[in-house]
């Protein structure tokens, strides 16, 4: 098999979000159980071919999952693009015997694996962990932009064998508005390493997750600002400037850099809020982590977010246009201590790694 990742993203990106060991659990996995015997990852970051035998030294990396990555990082994006795009095809010429199935890790990136099953003639599997078209809109992306990866979009439902989706609503909009029957697995967790260790917690609040305007950081900054008596953690890397943001005075608010997922339970395990106030986003593999370690989550109010937090049950969903206030939070939490039993029960029930993997399997054996 053939992993696409996502376009501008590599190991190193998985690394530097600390979501590496998650994502490849999947893959080390499938390995093991000899459901492929070599898996290829095409990637983006120039150092990925050096790092992936780090990582295989380490016994991160699978020995039979080889990498392969541009050499070289073309300043201007549109010919970078394109000198990817034609690196990658002319690699493939070189392993297309050994690859019987291409999976692209998400529709931002699928035209090389549309190109690739036109040439080649290989099965092809789309994974959609978001919506393309939403977030295009959510960010304001320029035209050429969004006409780009409505394109992309489109090719993608129109040569896929298979397609999957992370979320009951994408399904939907699949089934209803693209005529589409994808299969619904929704993201894992590891739940032997994200629980509740029973601890006593902190009660500060923890964002964790891209510094990004998606994310809504700056309404979240305002809040804590003004609530100078609650203190605010923030990890995660950098994507946008925040020079807008004034932190004169701000010394309950502190930056930290990304943590490996593999203490982020520990980081969990510390807190008793979470607060992430998305505009925009998938199946939060973030909320779910933090269910499973028992924490009461603050989210907006996104349909997906819906299916996991239940408003003063187990989090606290902030209506569009309101601003959230702590101590509403606090009480809430105070008020519905069953949440930690709640968010344990559905977090085994629909987003345990065996389900996954299971589900992931029955794909892969349909194509």
């Amino acid at each position: 098999m053939l992993l696409i990742f996502s376009r501008n993203v590599g190991l190193k990106t998985w690394d530097k979000v600390g979501n590496l060991s998650r994502e490849l659990t999947l893959y080390n996995k499938l390995i093991e159980k000899k459901i492929f015997k070599k898996i290829f990852f095409f990637t983006y970051d120039r150092q990925d071919v050096n790092f992936s035998k780090e990582l295989k030294n380490q016994n991160v990396l699978s020995k039979d999952i080889f990498v392969f990555s541009p050499p070289i990082n073309i300043r201007f994006k549109i010919l970078n693009n394109f000198f990817c795009l034609f690196y990658f095809i002319f690699i493939f010429l070189k392993i297309s015997n050994q690859v019987k199935i291409i999976k692209t890790n998400q529709i931002d990136g699928s035209y090389l694996g549309v190109l690739l099953k036109i040439f080649y003639k290989k099965k092809l599997y789309i994974r959609s962990g978001y919506n393309i078209i939403k977030r295009d809109k959510v960010l304001n992306f320029n035209f050429i932009k969004k006409y780009f990866n409505i394109l992309q979009f489109k090719l993608s439902l129109k040569f896929a064998d298979e397609i999957s989706v992370s979320n009951l609503f994408e399904k939907r909009y699949y089934s209803i508005i693209h005529k589409k029957n994808p299969n619904l697995i929704y993201n894992y967790i590891d739940t032997n390493l994200f629980y509740n260790f029973n601890k006593k917690r902190k009660n500060d609040f923890l964002y964790i997750g891209r510094i990004s305007k998606e994310k809504n950081i700056s309404e979240i900054i305002n809040v804590f600002k003004d609530n100078p008596k609650f203190n605010l953690d923030l990890y995660g890397q950098k994507k946008s400037s925040l020079d807008d943001i004034n932190f004169v005075g701000s010394k309950n608010i502190n930056f930290h850099d990304p943590v490996p997922n593999n203490l982020i339970p520990n980081l969990l395990n510390k807190y008793k809020f979470l607060i992430l106030l998305s505009n925009f986003e998938g199946l939060s593999k973030t909320i779910i982590e933090g269910m499973s370690c028992g924490i009461f989550c603050v989210v907006s109010n996104l349909t997906e977010n819906k299916f996991l937090i239940k408003n003063n049950l187990n989090g606290y969903i902030l209506k569009k246009g309101s601003v959230l206030n702590l101590k509403d939070v606090l009480n809430s939490e105070k008020q519905n201590q069953e949440y930690i039993d709640y968010n344990m029960n559905f977090v085994h029930e629909y987003f345990s790694f065996e389900k996954y993997l299971e589900r992931e399997i029955s794909i892969l054996n349909k194509i």
